[in-house]
């Protein structure tokens, strides 16, 4: 998920309705043999969730398509490990573990033994590599650009598979581990994968609950009896499909959803205060949202004019007002905290770990680096030109666009004209993917240590470096983290970026955006919280919710 945007936009209702005899519990044995006892429900209640608001339901249960319903990756179908981005955590689906050999060429993944398709056939290696040869005849499937990095895959023996690269690329795993595997036995007839139509029969997965039944207003799912970990002890899930925000939050307020993940200003007292009790929330940083110069325009390629603009921006005003104060405040070194404290480098300064506001101080930044106020009040360059630019974010995305025009008052009082401008997405997305652009806010990509940000930010070919920076060191530190499973060395990587981050500024951080999410506890235990962050706590980051519902307990 990108940004708060895809949050806003996500919004899953899951019913959990389970079946037990009075005074029972349910045993399961798990995979490594230990016996797990799972109170069975007895409150009769179903858990709710919001998914996207739609006019209806589309039935489509395809791993493989980017409108896939929520619940298909991790809840149907599975990868074969799973990184949380707001914990941090290793999570083994259908892999046991993953190592890298042959001078980290080469991952090798085990597998889980006695794994089941939901159809009661047996999942094997061979399902594995026949799902990665399907992205490979399909590059409309291979979202993730596996075959580009990836030169075979193997099966090695009965219970493992091999993925051979070209060069070293260990954060690469990530994706590697997170596609969704098939089965053979299904998929060999359905033709291109991007185009299969899977429904409720064809919808034949590993994961811990079956598809039940759909209807364009509600589908529903039944928990799988032979998971190979245990049966779940949320029984049933449905997913009613909501029109708009607005009623999804009613209903919320109102009791009828247990799990939601939305945008509410002044959760507090909209929220909380209707049930202190049970209903509740966290919104943890997931990603930075920062302003983006135009590298490309050479009055902005002048460190001393981004660090000017950065000493002109009150961050907590920006979150204050664009956000009700729930965007935690950006680190210099973009890293996202607490959940990367153990990477920070601990020869960077405390007070230089965080963003000052000093418009006197921007100021005096642009005039000992030969910038002159024009008679209108804007600095003048030692060329001549204007400091003058255009500030790019979404029409309709309200807090960035009070972020905006914040910045744009903010700078003028400091003497660098800023002309907000709000275009449709789709050209949004066109002008700062193409450079058409002077600032713009945007978002960064987020994994669960700071590689893939920095790698997609900073790298001179990264997929998200908007701003167009282009440093051979920089590159460097990239592939030297890219090469190693060594952490030391890995460190070493990030520290020199944190440093590139602080001192040269290529982008400029503004805030975290969280992640919206809110439950509630009168029906159902254990969910993810600031003091047990134990998985992304939102229910529309697929396959966050299958680690997040196998902690849930009946409240009864």
């Amino acid at each position: 998920m990108k940004n708060k945007r895809l949050a806003s936009l996500l919004i899953t209702v899951f019913m959990a309705l389970t079946f037990v005899l009075a005074g029972c519990a349910d045993k399961t044995t798990n995979s490594t043999g230990n016996t797990n006892t799972g109170t069975t429900s007895k409150n009769g209640k179903p858990l709710v969730i919001g998914l996207s608001p739609a006019g209806q339901w589309q039935e489509n249960f395809n791993p493989f398509s980017t409108t896939a319903m929520g619940g298909t990756n991790g809840l149907i179908f599975q990868p074969l490990d799973y990184l949380d981005p707001v914990s941090g955590k290793d999570n083994p689906m259908l892999a046991t573990k993953y190592e890298w050999t042959n001078g980290n060429k080469t991952l090798v993944a085990t597998l889980r033994d006695n794994v089941k398709w939901s159809d009661g056939k047996l999942f094997t290696a061979d399902d594995v590599v026949f799902t990665f040869d399907l992205l490979k005849k399909d590059p409309a499937a291979d979202t993730s650009g596996i075959w580009k990095e990836v030169t075979s895959v193997e099966k090695q023996g009965t219970n493992q598979v091999a993925f051979n690269f070209a060069q070293p690329d260990v954060p690469f795993q990530a994706y590697i581990l997170g596609v969704d595997i098939v089965p053979q036995h299904i998929w060999k007839d359905l033709g291109d994968p991007s185009k299969a139509k899977i429904t409720q029969k064809l919808a034949i997965g590993t994961g811990p609950y079956l598809l039940e039944s759909f209807s364009p207003q509600l589908y529903k799912m039944k928990v799988n009896p032979n998971f190979y970990d245990g049966e779940y002890a949320v029984k049933e899930l449905q997913f009613p499909v909501y029109s708009g925000n607005d009623s999804e939050q009613l209903a919320l307020t109102k009791g009828e959803l247990d799990w939601a993940g939305i945008f509410i200003p002044g959760a507090d007292k909209v929220y909380v205060s209707a049930d202190k009790d049970h209903n509740k929330y966290w919104f943890p940083p997931s990603n930075n949202v920062t302003l983006y110069p135009n590298l490309n325009n050479p009055i902005l390629k002048d460190v001393n004019v981004r660090k000017a603009i950065s000493l002109a921006i009150d961050r907590k005003k920006l979150s204050d007002q664009a956000a009700s104060g729930y965007d935690p405040l950006s680190s210099t070194t973009g890293l996202i905290l607490p959940r990367d404290q153990k990477w920070l480098d601990p020869s960077i300064p405390q007070d230089k770990l965080k963003f000052d506001f000093n418009t006197n101080a921007a100021v005096k930044t642009l005039q000992d680096a030969g910038y002159k106020k024009g008679s209108d009040g804007i600095f003048v360059s030692p060329d001549g030109k204007k400091l003058s630019f255009t500030l790019q974010t979404v029409s309709g995305w309200t807090d960035w666009a009070t972020m905006a025009q914040l910045i744009s008052q903010e700078l003028k009082s400091a003497g660098i004209d800023v002309k907000v401008q709000q275009p449709e997405f789709a050209t949004y997305s066109t002008n700062i993917q193409g450079g058409k652009y002077d600032l713009a806010i945007s978002w960064t990509n987020s994994g669960p240590d700071p590689y893939k940000q920095y790698q997609d930010m900073l790298n001179s070919h990264g997929g998200w470096n908007l701003e167009k920076w282009n440093d051979p060191a920089t590159d460097a530190a990239l592939k030297k983290f890219q090469g190693t499973t060594d952490e030391a060395k890995q460190k070493e990587a990030i520290n020199y970026l944190q440093n590139v981050m602080v001192d040269k500024m290529p982008t400029i951080p503004l805030v975290n955006g969280p992640v919206w999410y809110e439950n509630r506890t009168q029906n159902f235990t254990g969910w993810p919280t600031e003091n047990d962050p134990y998985a992304n706590p939102a229910p529309f980051n697929w396959p966050a919710p299958a680690i997040v519902l196998s902690k849930l307990k009946p409240n009864n």
